[in-house]
């Protein structure tokens, strides 16, 4: 409980307090306070942190009435267990948590407490003195728990080891990606820049110790499958060969770069919905596996640049959301806070939703077409109260929605129709392009800006064409009549400077997208050769 592993020497490579993600952590406020990480710390250490996440994070949400999804690690969840249960630390050594099986608390309020969490009543594979219970089979569970408990022997050298193969050699990020695994696997390694490229038709069979340095129990035994994923993003540190005896790998992590504030706005990646021509508006259409290309790629473009975010911003629609996933994941920012928003939503179509533009523009005619796609302020047909498309029949934003003032009418729609009082917020049940802004534009000035840009952070923002028009149109200072000239391509991340208030590429030239004939509001006169003139 009390004994801590030997610390980090100072300036040690792998030591955590080079890493942005505490040097720019926020609290559940958005305030920027920096974490000076531990060294080493004991199971004590980690109960104790645990404990004021617990008190400081989770239970006010609970207390609201929220429900709660943690996501963490064995020692951390431990502790999470034992912050809620109050149990006797003796218990911890036994409590085995196997990876990606639910463990639900259920909580109720009681007279003389906030909170009281609820004894299932039939909870297999935990001890009696815990209120949980692992949404699992008794089987699996079981089955599971004994994997779990069998891996952690083997982390000890308590097991067999085993050779681990790495398929198609180098990897880019290679000094970075063997850093992370040394300090998993507790090896002391420094990086010379030697690197001996494989051809990626060659598979490299790696024995740990002759490549990797021992870990101090003099090898490195009972890495599993998870490992070996882990080591297939490496290839042969040195162009030379490394016998056993070599004390150490050679394997250090860059140096962090300093950044300036920057916001970068990008569209999400291409769904089926737009392969197919369809209004897609705020149907909750996902990535087709080209948009997830595409958002990858960005993040790799970005992560060239160097570009890190302190925030991320985007709507409540799961193509932007995974969008901006896959970029973070690209230029390793997974941890950087999200604020999802409907505000930053798509333009909603009302009755055009889920419609071919094609059979659309043959039904209706060009005129009438262009009126509702491309005219400022002019909405399609609306959606009537109990359409499928209508976003208050969506418990998504019934629930959540709070900043929009009561419905009077739909009030009394629902209320008649269910037979009871049911108050309804005034949601959209359809958009013109100058609807869709006057909500955009706002939670930029009001939200954005003060939080995030004001404050110095650099910002993401992933969204959906119209609401990306709209903060053009405000950032820019393009005209209302002219903002349905500009198309936005899908994941291409755009760099807004704030000091100079103009847009840039981070490669190419804007003539090698498709901006619509409205590029030049966007990037300015363009030249002969393509290239923007400001």
């Amino acid at each position: 409980m009390d004994i801590r592993p030997p610390p980090y020497r100072n300036g040690h490579p792998l030591h955590p307090e080079r890493e942005l993600k505490y040097k720019r952590w926020q609290d559940r406020f958005g305030n920027v306070q920096p974490v000076v990480p531990p060294s080493s710390e004991s199971v004590r250490d980690v109960l104790a942190r645990c404990r004021t996440v617990w008190r400081s994070d989770i239970l006010p949400d609970l207390c609201e009435g929220k429900n709660v999804l943690v996501i963490a690690h064995g020692n951390s969840i431990r502790g999470m267990m034992q912050a809620i249960d109050g149990f006797n630390e003796t218990l911890l050594a036994d409590l085995e948590v196997p990876p990606c099986i639910p463990l639900v608390y259920r909580f109720e309020r009681h007279p003389t407490a906030h909170l009281v969490s609820i004894q299932p009543e039939c909870a297999v594979g935990v001890p009696a003195a815990l209120r949980c219970e692992f949404l699992a089979e008794e089987r699996e569970l079981q089955r599971a728990q004994e994997r779990t408990r069998r891996v952690s022997l083997q982390r000890y050298g308590l097991g067999p080891s085993t050779d681990i193969v790495v398929q198609r050699g180098y990897l880019p990020g290679l000094e970075t990606n063997a850093a992370s695994i040394c300090a998993s696997i507790g090896a002391d390694f420094e990086w010379d820049g030697a690197v001996a490229e494989t051809t990626p038709s060659d598979d490299v069979e790696i024995s740990a110790a002759p490549y990797f340095a021992h870990d101090r129990g003099g090898g490195l035994p009972g890495l599993e499958a998870n490992a070996a994923g882990k080591w297939s993003r490496l290839a042969r540190l040195a162009g030379r060969e490394r016998s056993a005896s070599t004390p150490a790998a050679i394997c250090s992590a860059p140096a962090i770069a300093q950044r300036t504030p920057m916001v970068v706005i990008i569209r999400h990646g291409k769904t089926e919905h737009n392969k197919l021509g369809l209004f897609t508006g705020w149907e909750d259409a996902s990535l087709a596996p080209e948009g997830r290309k595409e958002a990858t790629e960005a993040g790799q473009l970005l992560a060239a640049h160097g570009f890190s975010f302190d925030v991320v911003y985007t709507s409540w629609l799961s193509r932007a959301i995974e969008t901006a996933w896959l970029v973070l994941a690209e230029i390793d920012c997974l941890w950087t806070p999200i604020h999802k928003s409907w505000r930053l939503n798509e333009r909603m179509y009302g009755a055009l939703t889920g419609l071919s533009k094609k059979r659309t523009r043959a039904q209706y005619g060009e005129k009438q077409f262009k009126l509702w796609r491309r005219s400022f302020d002019t909405a399609p047909p609306r959606v009537d109260s109990f359409s499928p498309h209508y976003p208050g029949n969506d418990q998504r934003y019934v629930q959540n929605v709070l900043d929009v003032r009561i419905s009077l009418k739909e009030t009394l729609v629902r209320s008649l129709a269910m037979g009871r009082l049911c108050i309804h917020r005034k949601l959209p049940r359809s958009e013109s392009l100058k609807d869709c802004m006057e909500r955009t534009i706002p939670y930029y000035v009001d939200v954005i800006e003060p939080a995030a840009i004001k404050a110095g952070k650099s910002v993401l923002i992933s969204s959906s064409e119209n609401a990306i028009r709209g903060l053009f149109m405000h950032l820019l200072s393009i005209p209302p009549e002219r903002i349905a000239e500009i198309e936005i391509p899908n994941g291409l991340p755009m760099v807004y400077d704030v000091v100079e208030k103009r847009l840039r590429l981070l490669e190419g030239d804007p003539s090698q997208h498709n901006f619509g004939k409205g590029a030049e509001l966007l990037f300015g006169r363009m030249r002969p050769d393509g290239s923007a003139h400001f």
